[in-house]
């Protein structure tokens, strides 16, 4: 990992992935509130599910609309998730690394390794785990929003998913809420707080010292 510009702050991209179920969106927006996160909002092509707004959760757009996007190269990441298309665009990521924001991506394993690939100094990967696959099933089936076949898909997707948790830099077991959270966070703050993103201080701090050495006093060796 390289060390920042004397001078300037380096943002992070931090993505959570998860397999459907395991509670990553939910852990991302009280991250995102709980830590001043810039939430991502991913566009998508499938259809709001209850309680959901646009704008604020995803930006809903048709599969024309989306295709078009791909052509014009809108778009950082974007995967074929349970047979509808999620996104990235590409603005979002090169407005938080201009401005030295820490943004917080809620997308899947796919997502995650295009990030990873396109900014590996700026990209923070941590995947949630749940419990056990039989409360992963629970989960799905207590919540309601898709039919008992779209469930048995997304379980058998989640096989598929774990297999990617090695990508990760870091894995939390969604058991407990507020645990889960208190990981996420200790996260975020270790990875603030990185040399290569912290260096701009020490650089600062060392031209300082060196402005104030009085004159005539040999160079330091470092």
């Amino acid at each position: 990992m390289t060390e920042a510009e004397p001078g300037k702050h380096r943002g992070i991209l931090l993505v959570i992935s998860s397999p459907s179920g395991a509670g990553k969106t939910t852990l991302a927006h009280l991250l995102a509130e709980h830590e001043k996160l810039e939430f991502s909002v991913s566009y998508t092509t499938r259809a709001p599910r209850a309680g959901e707004r646009e704008g604020a959760d995803y930006k809903f757009v048709t599969d024309e609309e989306f295709a078009r996007m791909v052509d014009r190269g809108e778009f950082a990441e974007w995967a074929v998730v349970h047979g509808h298309r999620y996104g990235t665009a590409v603005h979002t990521v090169n407005r938080a690394l201009e401005d030295g924001k820490d943004y917080l991506f809620d997308i899947d394993y796919q997502g995650g390794a295009q990030i990873r690939r396109q900014w590996p100094d700026e990209s923070v990967l941590v995947f949630i785990l749940p419990p056990s696959m039989a409360e992963l099933e629970r989960r799905l089936r207590r919540r309601a929003t898709d039919a008992p076949e779209a469930i048995d898909k997304r379980l058998a997707m989640a096989t598929r998913e774990l297999e990617h948790f090695g990508e990760y830099d870091y894995l939390v077991v969604n058991d407990n809420l507020e645990t889960a959270l208190k990981e996420l966070t200790s996260i975020c703050v270790a990875a603030r707080c990185a040399r290569s993103r912290r260096s701009h201080y020490g650089h600062s701090l060392l031209t300082e010292a060196r402005q104030r050495e009085p004159s005539g006093r040999p160079p330091s060796s470092q």
